[in-house]
């Protein structure tokens, strides 16, 4: 059941019913942030269905409301719905079922960790659990995925469904701001300051190794410059699908950037890789900071936030996103991402086309993108909606004021600048 919380809200006495008030904005509150663009700051973030209430949450807000069924904001249907749900979430036989469900949701979970892991080191070839067992396989794999991507086409990613597209904007958040915990995140004597660049020029930041590995002194520039993960959709090019503007978040005067992700295969092997014993650490962080790559995907929105995952003493931070929020379901149910479906938020990155087509529980998907450095000369591509034609024109890289003269459809297309 949706949870109409501002008019809930309203049903109490602004002067005579502030305990109540208090009470029922702390139950209908996640413990994460959103970013409200119109006051330019992280606001409490708010349940969006019932199901995200416990049922000890659901008794209480069915109490609270239950009386106030003469208020012009509150709905008798909405009781007796919130009445039926407490009665059906109360019989032991449904409990026992979500507890089935939810054991085989995280046996299946780790059956596609064993697969995933097991087809990329199949694809790579070789033998052996260690990287010098399979040196020669993955220096022959990273030269063909730099030769690929050297080859890289807009129609060619497009088509595979390999396209992300992220839109920046002046009203997001950016700079620098606090953030949560993940362990604890009401504790405000946990909250750290996070340096976040999201615009053009900070994804090009990212495409640049030495900030992730200075050549001379070997630090790692990530934090400081704010370089971290950044949210992104993948697009989805087939014919029964929407338009491209009905793919993406709207966000008014925003440039999009578009970018190819690696195909499934190469998602899987560099997990792979990343899973050997003994690695060459040099190598590998090397192949880090140059692969740009999905790190979580989900066929929604998740609803996430940026948050500190250290625990125990004080230690430098450990800034993620995507390791939070809320996953929409096929039934139209609005649930928390518990670890399960955290991890699979981190398979579906290797498989991103189980978030497309029959895997997209919302129109526009969510993937947590990790620019890096790119061999095309054609990505990143920095294109802009043109209200009035329907499309998106192509700016000029070395000035996203300006246009080329190509633009890409709705559908999908490419025109080249008149000639």
């Amino acid at each position: 059941m949706k949870i109409s919380w501002v008019k809930w809200v309203k049903v109490f006495d602004a002067e005579d019913d502030k305990v109540e008030i208090a009470r029922l904005r702390e139950l209908l509150n996640t413990e994460d942030e959103v970013w409200d663009a119109i006051q330019g700051a992280l606001v409490p973030d708010t349940k969006l269905t019932t199901s995200e209430l416990s049922l000890v949450e659901l008794r209480e807000v069915h109490s609270l409301l239950k009386d106030r069924v003469k208020s012009p904001f509150l709905e008798a249907t909405e009781v007796s719905a919130l009445a039926e749900e407490l009665k059906l979430r109360s019989d032991p036989l449904w409990i026992e079922e979500q507890a089935r469900k939810a054991r085989e949701r995280k046996e299946a979970q780790r059956a596609t960790e064993a697969r995933v892991l097991r087809e990329g080191l199949s694809e790579l070839g070789g033998d052996g659990g260690k990287w010098s067992d399979r040196a020669d396989e993955i220096a022959a794999w990273w030269k063909a995925v730099k030769v690929a991507e050297a080859k890289e086409t807009w129609a060619g990613a497009f088509g595979d469904n390999r396209i992300s597209a992220r839109q920046v904007n002046t009203a997001g958040r950016g700079g620098t701001f606090s953030v949560v915990n993940l362990s604890e995140r009401k504790n405000a004597d946990k909250r750290r300051e996070i340096v976040l660049d999201r615009t053009v020029d900070g994804v090009l930041e990212r495409l640049k190794p030495g900030n992730f590995r200075d050549p001379l002194t070997s630090a790692n520039s990530k934090v400081r410059l704010g370089l971290h993960d950044l949210s992104a959709s993948l697009l989805d090019s087939g014919d029964d699908k929407p338009t491209l503007d009905k793919q993406l978040k709207f966000y008014k005067d925003a440039v999009l950037v578009l970018m190819p992700v690696p195909t499934e295969r190469d998602s899987k092997i560099f997990h792979a890789i990343s899973s050997l014993a003994e690695p060459d650490a040099d190598a590998l962080r090397a192949i880090r900071n140059r692969f740009t790559r999905i790190r979580l995907a989900q066929g929604s929105d998740m609803h996430t936030i940026f948050v500190d995952d250290t625990t125990g003493p004080p230690a430098p931070a450990q800034f993620r996103y995507g390791v939070t929020g809320r996953v929409h379901l096929r039934n139209g149910d609005v649930v928390g991402a518990d670890e399960s479906y955290i991890a699979a938020r981190r398979t579906n990155a290797l498989e991103h086309s189980k978030i497309l087509g029959d895997g997209a529980t919302q129109p526009v998907n969510e993937i947590v993108m990790v620019y890096r450095e790119h061999a095309s000369e054609t990505f990143p591509l920095f294109v802009k909606w043109d209200e009035e034609n329907k499309r998106f024109n192509v700016l000029k890289r070395t000035n996203i004021k300006e246009t080329t003269g190509a633009y890409i459809d709705n559908k999908g297309a490419w025109h080249d600048a008149p000639k």
